[in-house]
């Protein structure tokens, strides 16, 4: 299921609160190149947080910057690295470049140098690319972003497959602001929090982790009670459940987990507690 979030740039802003209060849980925010007025800051990145939603970097000077190529993608990428570190944007987290403009195919490569220069920045693997159907399409093609928004705009009413983020309405008011409305269509596309030590997958990995040792726990008949799961009685737990707990840590490696590495892992975390990993086994 699709999770509905919003971007926006200059002031009159939305509240945070509204944003909140109207279920959104996510902001694409601008850092780096660009003017200063459309920006986040530290102050409401971390404003953004306590209130539940999410960030995700984008970075934005002109529309049709990108047509600079190499060099342009190198500093719009130093450049927005830079601010969203002192956003609280934690390490190994992507920036969406922008392609707001209708790129024809001539231009497509200066705009494509100009990613490739952000990799050299970035890293292949945390750049990202905003822009319409055909921009979206050629970056994948050319595998030159493995981050993908596309917006309605110059895309026709088609969706590219595999996108990340979808802007499907632009100048909407709510919350005192306007703003464009977007829906994530990945569990991570991605999206941060000031504060964050881990990724997405760590912290997804983990989490499976901590809740099969607590199944094993009410299965082993210690401490029942404390670790009941919401909805089971103790000191029982389905096969199946464990069966499902088991299956998402596969998920969250990413990977077929070997007997052996599983009970490697889960010996590490009944020794020494939910905060063990497979990485410290």
């Amino acid at each position: 299921m699709a999770v509905e979030g919003v971007d926006y740039a200059f002031p009159p802003r939305p509240s945070i609160a509204g944003l909140a209060e109207a279920g959104k849980k996510f902001a694409f925010r601008y850092g780096g190149p660009g003017s200063l007025s459309k920006q986040l800051d530290p102050v409401e990145a971390q404003t953004l947080s306590a209130a539940g939603i999410a960030v995700v970097a984008n970075a934005e000077g002109a529309a049709d910057g990108l047509l600079g190529g190499w060099n342009t993608g190198v500093s719009w990428a130093a450049s927005a690295e830079a601010h969203f570190k002192k956003c609280g944007m934690p390490p190994g987290r992507p920036i969406y470049l922008s392609v707001d403009f209708d790129c024809p195919s001539s231009r497509w490569p200066s705009v494509a140098a100009a990613l490739r220069g952000a990799a050299s920045v970035l890293g292949a693997a945390r750049v990202g690319v905003y822009g319409g159907r055909r921009s979206i399409e050629w970056a994948r093609r050319d595998n030159v972003a493995q981050w993908f928004w596309q917006t309605y705009a110059w895309s026709g009413g088609v969706w590219a497959p595999g996108n990340h983020c979808e802007q499907y309405k632009n100048g909407v008011p709510l919350a005192g602001g306007s703003v464009d409305l977007n829906r994530a269509l990945l569990p991570d596309f991605g999206q941060w929090t000031t504060g964050d030590d881990m990724t997405f997958e760590q912290a997804d990995r983990n989490t499976a982790i901590a809740d099969t040792w607590r199944m094993l726990t009410v299965l082993e008949n210690r401490d029942a009670a404390e670790y009941q799961l919401p909805g089971e009685p103790a000191p029982r737990v389905e096969t199946n459940n464990l069966k499902a707990q088991l299956d998402r840590i596969e998920a969250a490696l990413a990977q077929p987990v070997s007997d052996e590495q599983l009970e490697r892992v889960l010996k590490k975390v009944l020794r020494d507690g939910v905060g063990a990993t497979p990485a410290e086994s």
